[in-house]
């Protein structure tokens, strides 16, 4: 017979906020009852432009294998990870086709994939929000014209965007505050613990509810699997306790009750007329905000606010540089073979070396970044294990090849996801393993359709398939579970 793990279940409910009914985290059976389960999590996490393909992609497939220097970063976690090489976004290229598909899995008018977990996870569990969006300065520059649209990576429908909030207290006062704090200025320890308190107060409400399911649960159970449950019962309002009391679970740095240790710069958003002025778009502070968001993102998925989140690094027409890295604007060193402010156009040797530069250095950052947030996750507990196991982190962009703006060999990484079965701790390249592109932008290239990847997302998340895949449904869309990949 199963038994129920107690130091699980109350591990699992101090890093889920106690959000998911009793119900989600007892699998319930007949005279029986079995451990906690995690519910799975996806964060798809964005950098823009794509990279220098031969200082990313490894060299080597299998299991043995060297990043290169714009990967490297990611080496810590390198057992975490599948580095995926020979993937394409078809049947569009260049910034545009690249954001339009990167979420969809083609360019097709539909909802992304994120908005679509949402929905479907809104239907089956009853966490706050569907999905949360949180960008990095992703609105700094729109993009594209009435006759050249430049959709953004989130959206309903081409004619009906949604827009990450880049505002990290406006986002940390949605997902964890109440209506009464104003954004702009909110993040005082008053107000973060106003936030925790009303948290808490959450927290005991779900206490109670748990409590009565536990004891309508021993009346249909053998007297000694009654003990069990009073011995449960009592060791929920010892966590009562904690999450009332003064101070209450200070201990725990992932707390869902104590949001003290937010924001630890004190970084603050005063009020200005232009949002392009605000404090989190000035390009000085986008490492701080960065952090921030990193913050509530992970804060989100432990404390059982959502289960879909992305991350958006700045926009496909990102104009701000990064500080100390360079002076040239993001965008602006992708296209490193063209002067500087200009998208074409022939670079001195010396432009193009001080471009190059910045843009080598700022992917570095970004997967700088990106090692952040796995860290982040791998040291966070969920309900069994990890957040980092129960989450599938996808890192995308909605181009590979930087300087030609090609959506071939996109820099696509599947990180974590250990307990959803993802084979980590390995390359692959896929080139020349499906059958060649007939006509478009990549006629004549072997490379694998990433559908295919969004398809897995969707599969691992429990969320079902009108079409057999997510978006692009022609050859070079392989069956998953023939990648090698789950």
């Amino acid at each position: 017979m199963k038994t129920i793990d107690r130091r699980g279940v109350l591990r699992g409910m101090a890093a889920s906020a106690l959000a998911a009914p009793l119900a989600q985290l007892f699998r319930m059976h007949t005279g029986r009852a079995a451990g906690a389960a995690a519910l799975p999590k996806v964060v798809f996490f964005y950098t823009p432009c794509g990279v220098q393909l031969p200082m990313w992609h490894p060299t080597q497939t299998g299991t043995t294998f060297t990043l290169p220097r714009l990967s490297a970063p990611l080496q810590p976690y390198q057992s975490d990870c599948i580095f995926m090489d020979g993937v394409c976004m078809a049947p569009l290229t260049d910034h545009q086709g690249g954001s339009q598909q990167m979420l969809v899995g083609d360019d097709k008018d539909v909802t992304t994939l994120d908005l679509r977990l949402g929905d479907y996870l809104m239907g089956t569990t009853n966490l706050p929000f569907p999905s949360l969006q949180l960008g990095v300065q992703s609105r700094i520059s729109k993009g594209g014209t009435p006759s050249v649209p430049h959709p953004h990576f989130t959206r309903r429908s081409l004619a009906m965007e949604v827009f990450a909030e880049d505002n990290p207290l406006a986002a940390f006062s949605k997902v964890f505050g109440s209506a009464s704090m104003a954004p702009t200025t909110m993040g005082s320890t008053a107000q973060m613990m106003a936030a925790a308190a009303l948290l808490a107060k959450q927290q005991k409400s779900i206490l109670d509810t748990a409590t009565a399911d536990l004891t309508s649960l021993r009346a249909s159970l053998p007297p000694s699997e009654g003990q069990k449950i009073d011995a449960y019962a009592q060791s929920l309002r010892e966590l009562e306790n904690r999450l009332t009391s003064p101070g209450g679970m200070t201990a725990t740095p992932a707390s869902c009750s104590d949001f003290s240790k937010f924001n630890p710069t004190g970084f603050t958003v005063p009020q200005v007329s232009d949002p392009n002025q605000a404090s989190y778009n000035q390009t000085a502070n986008q490492g701080v905000v960065a952090d921030l968001q990193m913050e509530i993102a992970r804060l989100a998925l432990a404390c059982g606010r959502t289960q879909v989140v992305t991350l958006l690094y700045g926009h496909t027409n990102a104009h701000n540089p990064i500080t100390g890295l360079g002076a040239f604007g993001v965008h602006d060193s992708s296209h490193f073979n063209a002067p500087p402010g200009q998208l074409t156009g022939n670079a001195t040797p010396a432009q193009k070396d001080a471009k190059l530069t910045a843009w080598q250095n700022y992917r570095e950052w970004y997967a700088q970044k990106l090692a952040q947030f796995v860290g982040m996750l791998k040291s966070t507990p969920d309900v069994t294990g990890s957040l980092l196991d129960n989450t599938i982190l996808f890192h995308c962009s909605e181009l590979g090849d930087a300087g030609p703006h090609k959506t071939d060999r996109v820099p696509f990484v599947f990180i974590g996801g250990n307990a959803l079965g993802f084979k980590l701790g390995q390359a692959i390249d896929f080139t020349g393993k499906v059958p060649a592109y007939t006509s478009g932008a990549h006629s004549g290239q072997q490379y694998l359709a990433h559908s295919t990847l969004l398809t897995i997302i969707a599969k691992k998340m429990g969320m079902p398939l009108t079409t057999p895949f997510v978006g692009w449904s022609g050859p070079q869309a392989l069956d998953p579970m023939s990648l090698g990949i789950i």
